[in-house]
């Protein structure tokens, strides 16, 4: 399995991945509080909100369907919690498009929000995560003071979590390779245990190999890139151009929409 899978965009060029991952990160946490902050009935201005990830993915040139791709992955877990809105929330709410208007409840609209938010801040981080490298990543996130063991367990996470599920695809071959017959739910849920058990057994050895290995070529637990971060005039007015952004849309923008 090819190790950049996750963030097999960020290694093209355009001026969104010359920028500080430092830069990025911190607008990008910005706007997603900014969005979870909006009103549980404002809809109409979730819309607005995404021009701006929009645009940074345009920019970058990251596919589209790539996008929508990932978010429909991760959209079913929202959308148990979103259709659970309209069961315990039936008050009358007015919804107005333009001349035409819509008696809706409450419950439907908040539904709608939380799907509109959950769309709106996937797009913002798969923006992030597509234009910068995770490891530089991980670089500008200790240096802006994230604890080194978390930083450096997010780092492992990401190197050793496809080499874990390869190994999985491995064992569930080899097993649908050997099954010949329903074995009943009784056997199917022994041998399973077994694959799990061989599985954890695996991963036990080959963390101690590499915990070996990494100790053997002077690793002292903290993280290091090739990758040099700086700030630059161009990392300037990315903030500023998202500083004004966020303040319109909050301050001008959702006042009007409400």
């Amino acid at each position: 399995m090819h190790h950049a899978h996750i963030d097999k965009f960020a290694y093209q060029d355009s001026p969104v991945h010359r920028l500080d991952s430092r830069v990025k990160f911190v607008v990008m946490l910005i706007f997603t509080a900014m969005v979870i902050s909006l009103p549980r009935t404002s809809l109409s201005i979730l819309a607005c909100c995404a021009v701006g990830p929009f645009a940074v993915l345009v920019l970058a040139k990251i596919p589209l369907r790539f996008v929508f791709k990932h978010i429909l992955l991760i959209c079913p877990f929202v959308l148990v919690l979103a259709l659970s809105c309209p069961l315990y929330d039936k008050t009358p709410f007015s919804v107005a498009f333009g001349p035409f208007s819509r008696q809706i409840s409450t419950g439907w609209m908040r539904c709608f929000v939380i799907l509109g938010k959950f769309i709106v801040t996937m797009l913002a981080l798969i923006a992030l995560i597509s234009t910068t490298r995770f490891s530089d990543l991980l670089t500008g996130l200790q240096r802006l003071g994230l604890p080194k063991l978390l930083v450096i367990q997010l780092g492992f996470l990401y190197r050793y979590i496809f080499i874990l599920i390869d190994r999985v695809h491995h064992i569930l071959r080899a097993r649908a390779g050997r099954k010949l017959r329903n074995l009943g739910f009784a056997a199917e849920l022994k041998v399973a245990a077994a694959m799990l058990g061989s599985l954890l057994v695996r991963s036990i050895d080959t963390a101690e190999r590499v915990s070996v290995a990494m100790q053997a070529r002077g690793f002292d637990g903290n993280w290091r890139s090739v990758s040099k971060l700086q700030t630059r005039r161009s990392d300037l007015l990315f903030v500023l151009t998202a500083a004004i952004f966020i303040l319109v849309l909050y301050f001008f923008v959702r006042p009007s929409l409400q």
